[in-house]
Formats: C-alpha cells, structure tokens, sequence
C-alpha cells in the first residue's frame, strides 16, 4: 500500500458513556473508549492497555474509503490473535461510517465478509441517530449481562476507530466489487 502525503491525524482520545435503562431490566453503563485507531501506513494493532481494559471492540471504517476497510479487516484479524492465545473470544462489532456519502465499499460485500468473520456490521452516519441507537442498543442488550443491582464496576467497551487515507494508486488487498 502506498502511504498517503498527507500525515495520518489520530482521533484525539476520549471517553463516552451510555447509560442503558429499560422497564425491568438492570441499569448499565457502557464506556466507550474512542482510540486514535490505527493509522494507514505501518503497523495494524492497538495499544495494549485498550485491548486489556476492553470487554469488546468497535471497528470503524469509512464506506467512502475502501482502504480504510481493508485496514480494519486487518484489525480484525489482529485482535483475533490477541485473544486466541489465551483461548478467549471477544465479541466485535464493525460500523460502516458515513453511508451518507458516496460509497467505495459495497454493501453486499461488506456484509458478507462480515458474516464470514463473525462479526456484526452497523452501517451509520452522524445524521441518522437512530442508526448510532440501534448500534448501542444491540451491544448493550447482546453483549453484556444485566446485574441484578446497580454495579460500581461498569461493564467497558473499547471503541476503535481505524481510519486510512488511500490515494488513486492503492490497490484493495481484499478481492471485492467496487463502485
């Protein structure tokens, strides 16, 4: 992959929280740690303390950028291997950010390769909320288990977010249909 000129700007990092609450069911809190992700050129992988603190992961990329899919299969795979030497699965959830726009990353494709990585795939954007609901309201419900009293200790989510700027030379490393 040829590195784009333009230097890679990390998300600054910081931290949300949600608060669940439904009729009949246990509070919870998720904490989303938003993380600078990963950058488009040189290593895929997350700093330790996030994959140590997280009890699952968000992988972002953009449908209008189709190496910054390409990136977060490799994230995918890199925490795959994170959690396999101890034997441990750890649930992963991929958004497809800015569906607004025009997209580079099909649709049909990006599902099926979800479906073959056993992950779940979101596509949001900003100006649809109840796409970002709907996402956190399946991580909340799915991945963590109500506790019967409120807990000091609430239940973590790490949220990546993998960005890669591509240039009109990069060729994607995943054979797929493009638009």
């Amino acid at each position: 992959m040829k590195c784009s000129e333009n230097p890679y700007e990390p998300t600054i990092e910081d931290t949300y929280q949600v608060l669940l609450e439904e009729p009949d069911k246990a509070r919870e809190i998720l904490i989303l740690h938003d993380t600078a992700g990963v950058s488009n050129c040189g290593p895929v992988e997350l700093k330790r303390a996030y994959v140590q603190a997280a009890d699952a992961f968000v992988l972002v990329y953009s449908a209008a950028d189709y190496e910054s899919f390409n990136r977060v299969d490799l994230l995918k795979k890199w925490i795959d291997r994170q959690f396999g030497k101890d034997k441990k699965e750890v649930p992963i959830v991929v958004l497809a950010n800015q569906r607004d726009r025009p997209a580079t990353v099909d649709s049909a494709f990006a599902h099926s390769w979800a479906a073959r990585e056993k992950v779940k795939l979101f596509e949001v954007t900003a100006k649809d909320r109840q796409s970002l609901v709907d996402f956190i309201h399946y991580v909340g419900h799915r991945h963590f288990h109500p506790t019967k009293s409120w807990s000091n200790s609430p239940r973590k989510l790490s949220l990546g977010a993998p960005y890669c700027r591509s240039d009109a030379t990069s060729t994607p490393s995943l054979d797929a249909p493009q638009k």
